[in-house]
């Protein structure tokens, strides 16, 4: 992840690496031209100066002659030593492929007037008079030739200097274009960053914004928040989606608890509505049951014993769970008054596993599922009817199923049963025809685990029905409530 920081710390380094190699090569380019122009001067002033010199070294050569002193004479060397070294200078600084033929002339001319020179002050020394009176008149014509080489040498300097001109006037119009073009660049990419950047702040803010006025007026099912740049924006945007995800979960189990609510308030409703007084219930069938015993019924007596011990189970608080155990001996006492109904025309069969036995579950669960196998599966039929709970441990999960060989449902009944959809018609009638006390048992266990995947049913019009519960395993504790999911 990049920071804001560091993307803004980056932008100004480019622009000042950038702009720096902007003004050195600038600054290398002037300075190159700077140097040709120096060499160019210096070379005039070179030609001027070897000119001059030549002069001088005539008229100091004069001066000996008239004066015939020494101190003149080595004025004479000096200017000739002078005249010796710029044009050594002269020949290594304007000496190109151009110019070749006429500085070697220049050079030639400047040996021969230091030579022709150097004769008339030996002859002069000698007194040979015809000598130096001859060679003189040719210093003087070679001089000259010199001052009249050293102008056409400067002219084509001028010349040169005239081109170079050109192009120096060429160089600062490009540099000048150059220095603009790259002003209005930066301005340009200053601008685009600027956009850049601030759209990558901006936009992300703006959804924000918005998904935060939706949560505002209670919409919190809106797409997520989306940062597409690589820095805190991103970041904040993903804990915004969480901290909504967050809301959401809060909100459905709040949804789910008050849906749980509802029904524990229907259950103690029915409980209620035939408790009408419990403990005075379960005095009188105990009295029932020692009177019959007294009475030699000891039939009647373990009947009545039994719907007590069915009662006192299915009346306890809805709100605590119980375990398989319980939920098993309450259903064989249940087993044994529909035995005692129906006798030889039905079959009961159970099959558990103890280990299993002592996982916790919602009270209440088997008996609605085991009635509704009685009332709408098998209590028709005249004779061979059974009826088979099977409970079986596995290594995460508890495998129940309950199965008859009744009448079986229709397609319909079993997709509604499966989206747990009681018939509006029948809900205020019998909860026997509508399947209410199956869907109140399985929204229990959804709730109760926080889970969908609970129950399945396989069913054949004529053959039978089974019902298969898969329940996450959750042993019961004393003194522990339940954490598997919503207490019940």
């Amino acid at each position: 992840m990049m920071r804001i920081r560091t993307k803004l710390m980056l932008f100004f380094l480019v622009i000042i690496l950038l702009m720096n190699a902007v003004a050195y090569f600038l600054f290398q380019n002037g300075q190159r031209t700077v140097d040709q122009y120096d060499q160019f001067l210096q070379r005039y002033f070179l030609l001027n100066k070897v000119s001059q010199t030549t002069n001088q070294v005539y008229i100091k050569l004069n001066d000996y002659m008239v004066e015939h002193s020494p101190e003149y004479y080595a004025d004479y060397l000096d200017e000739r030593q002078k005249l010796q070294d710029d044009a050594d200078a002269l020949s290594k600084s304007i000496k190109d492929d151009a110019n070749q033929l006429d500085v070697d002339n220049y050079m030639n001319m400047i040996t021969s007037y230091l030579d022709e020179s150097g004769i008339v002050s030996d002859a002069f020394q000698n007194q040979k008079v015809d000598v130096y009176s001859e060679h003189l008149s040719e210093v003087l014509k070679i001089k000259q030739y010199i001052q009249s080489a050293t102008l056409t040498l400067i002219n084509s300097e001028l010349t040169h200097y005239q081109g170079f001109y050109h192009d120096l006037n060429e160089k600062n119009h490009f540099y000048q274009s150059m220095g603009i073009s790259m002003f209005i660049a930066a301005v340009l990419l200053a601008i685009l960053f600027a956009l850049w950047f601030s759209q990558g702040i901006t936009r992300p803010i703006g959804r924000l914004t918005r998904a935060a006025r939706e949560i505002s007026k209670g919409n919190f099912n809106g797409p997520p928040v989306i940062a597409n740049t690589r820095d805190e924006m991103r970041f904040l945007a993903a804990t915004f989606n969480d901290m909504r995800g967050n809301i959401r979960k809060l909100i459905k189990e709040i949804e789910q608890k008050s849906k749980l609510d509802q029904l524990l308030k229907e259950m103690e409703l029915k409980n209620l509505q035939s408790q009408i007084n419990p403990h005075f219930l379960f005095n009188v069938l105990n009295i029932m049951s020692k009177t019959a015993y007294l009475e030699k019924a000891e039939r009647t007596s373990d009947l009545i014993t039994s719907t007590a011990i069915m009662l006192r189970h299915n009346l306890r608080t809805l709100d605590r769970p119980t375990t398989l155990q319980q939920e098993v001996e309450s259903i064989q006492e249940y087993f044994f008054l529909q035995k005692a109904r129906f006798g030889e025309r039905v079959r009961f069969e159970i099959e558990t596993d103890s280990a299993a036995m002592d996982t916790s579950v919602p009270n209440l669960i088997l008996q609605p599922i085991i009635e509704n196998a009685f009332n709408h599966g098998i209590e028709s039929r005249e004779e061979g009817a059974f009826i088979r709970l099977v409970i079986r441990n596995g290594a995460a999960h508890v495998y129940i199923s309950v199965s008859d060989n009744g009448v079986g449902m229709d397609e319909g009944t079993k997709q509604r049963l499966e989206r747990l959809e009681a018939r509006k018609e029948q809900q205020q009638g019998d909860s026997q025809s509508t399947g209410l006390g199956f869907i109140n048992v399985m929204k229990r266990l959804q709730l109760y685990y926080g889970i969908q995947d609970i129950f399945t049913i396989r069913t054949k019009k004529g053959e039978g029905t089974e019902i298969r519960l898969r329940l996450p395993k959750i042993p019961q504790k004393d003194g522990q409530e339940n954490k598997g999911g919503i207490s019940l």
